[in-house]
């Protein structure tokens, strides 16, 4: 299987751990991958309000470039690009790739592979991202989302329901007081769960929640990746949380 694989711009700048864990876990089960240099910046859904025309031309440019399905690290960028996509290609009159979270076509290498882990016992609280959701892109049920749980099952971990589960964390809210106000009550219900650690699928809630959460806020790769023999702290899993895993 080959894709085109786009990590975006806040991973490739900030989060290289979560870079390689994607690029290992992809790897281990057989995801041929390639990365088109000269792609764009997707300008996600919390700027292209700003000026949709520059919008859709960055992503029209992104599309010609892209020959394959197309996997996103981060589910604002899956949300930007599968839109702006839709839009360029009914306009245009012509077929745009297929855009997928890195969480469904690891979903769907799982199960195709029936691929179970071992139980390590590690609690973690899932922070769902809201473009992925809403408004509805098919990709799971916007009120009461299973996917990156179901994920998190079959690689040996234990999702943890909380208070607020599907609550916004600001991360994408332009008006700080707002974003601050998000920030905190998510993480109090984060902190409150009982959770070893947070899990995301976004880059931008990665961002806002490791600014504020006294819990270890992981990607769900860096989880995937640690499940398939990658090294810790080759992909910035801490250490404290490896010795409260299970042994097999």
């Amino acid at each position: 299987m080959s894709v085109t694989l786009y990590l975006g711009c806040v991973i490739r700048s900030l989060y290289p751990e979560v870079e390689k864990a994607v690029k290992e876990t992809l790897n281990r089960v057989s995801i041929h991958f390639e990365e088109p240099k000269d792609a764009s910046c997707c300008a996600p859904l919390g700027f292209f309000s700003l000026n949709r025309n520059v919008w859709l031309r960055l992503n029209e440019r992104n599309m010609r470039l892209f020959q394959s399905t197309v996997v996103t690290a981060c589910d604002d960028c899956f949300a930007s690009l599968s839109d702006a996509f839709k839009i360029v290609s009914e306009k245009n009159g012509i077929k745009a790739p297929e855009v997928k979270p890195f969480e469904k076509i690891m979903m769907e290498k799982l199960e195709e592979r029936g691929m179970v882990f071992s139980f390590k016992g590690l609690r973690c609280a899932v922070q769902h991202s809201c473009h992925l959701l809403r408004p509805a892109r098919g990709m799971d049920d916007a009120e009461n989302p299973r996917m990156v749980k179901r994920i998190l099952e079959r690689l040996g971990y234990l999702p943890i329901p909380y208070e607020g589960e599907l609550d916004c964390c600001g991360g994408l809210v332009f008006e700080d007081r707002m974003s601050r106000v998000l920030a905190d009550r998510k993480t109090r219900a984060l902190e409150e769960s009982g959770a070893d650690c947070v899990v995301v699928t976004c880059s931008h809630c990665m961002r806002q929640l490791k600014s504020v959460s006294k819990l270890p806020v992981l990607h769900l790769a860096q989880l995937s990746a640690l499940s398939l023999d990658v090294k810790p702290g080759e992909i910035g899993v801490p250490e404290t949380l490896v010795r409260r895993m299970v042994k097999p």
